[in-house]
């Protein structure tokens, strides 16, 4: 079984269209040697592969990024104080028929090393002074908007926190992809707007997911990354390994 590579939902309003790509047709093909001098600097070989580059870390300065697995945003804005609070949203639609469904958002605080610090969830809802706060289980996913909410005010985090993973799990058992409107996003609290939304509904047949990570930078503000992969487990304690190893610590 191929799993199904997870959708984010673009985050651009509706309008938005990419451009088209031009493709040049045979006889239209550019001469060699085309690209201007800035891309090719003397002290890198023209030749130089350009696959496999380390991804880029872009900012906020254009507003709302619409993120892609692997993919990285500077939680910073030109001229602008570093983003201070965020919120991670879970919701999804109840079950209309037998057993309730009953998923489970979450964050994994590790330190520089992968060590696990905290993890605060449902049975553990408040941390570090109330800086990463639970604010209450949904058991059935009835009510509007989103079931689930964790607070974080990342000025208030302490220093020994290096990384904050979040995740998803199915407590019921229920695969994410039988959930009807299963989504996981992390939003500005300050301004309401949204950093990544994840799709669970259209993913994958699994209980557990990390969705994305907040890193700690050396100039001490956050990048996050999305990162959306999967790992069976009813509970957030299943993937604290699986985690780790995909923030690479």
């Amino acid at each position: 079984h191929q799993p199904q590579a997870p959708q984010y939902e673009p985050l651009q309003p509706p309008h938005h269209q990419q451009a088209p790509q031009q493709v040049p047709s045979p006889q239209m093909a550019p001469p060699p040697q085309m690209a201007p001098p800035q891309m090719a600097p003397p002290q890198m070989p023209l030749a130089a592969p350009a696959t496999q580059a380390a991804p880029s870390v872009v900012n906020l300065d254009k507003g709302h990024v619409s993120l892609r697995k692997g993919d990285r945003v500077s939680l910073t804005k030109t001229g602008a104080p570093p983003m201070s609070r965020v919120f991670m949203g879970l919701g999804w639609d109840p079950a209309k028929r037998g057993r309730n469904i009953d998923l489970d958002a979450s964050v994994i605080a590790f330190d520089a090393n992968g060590r696990e610090l905290e993890i605060v969830w449902f049975m553990h809802k408040k941390e570090f002074g109330g800086a990463i706060v639970h604010l209450g289980d949904n058991l059935t996913g009835k009510g509007d908007g989103d079931d689930e909410v964790i607070t974080l005010d990342l000025t208030a985090i302490p220093p020994t926190v290096m990384h904050l993973a979040f995740t998803i799990n199915s407590y019921s058992g229920q695969k994410f992809t039988d959930v009807r409107n299963a989504y996981a996003r992390l939003v500005d609290a300050q301004s309401g707007a949204e950093l990544v939304r994840f799709s669970l509904s259209e993913s994958d047949r699994a209980t557990g997911v990390v969705i994305a990570a907040l890193s700690r930078t050396p100039q001490g503000t956050w990048d996050m990354r999305a990162i959306g992969q999967f790992a069976n487990g009813r509970t957030v304690k299943k993937l604290v390994k699986p985690a780790v190893q995909m923030l690479g610590l």
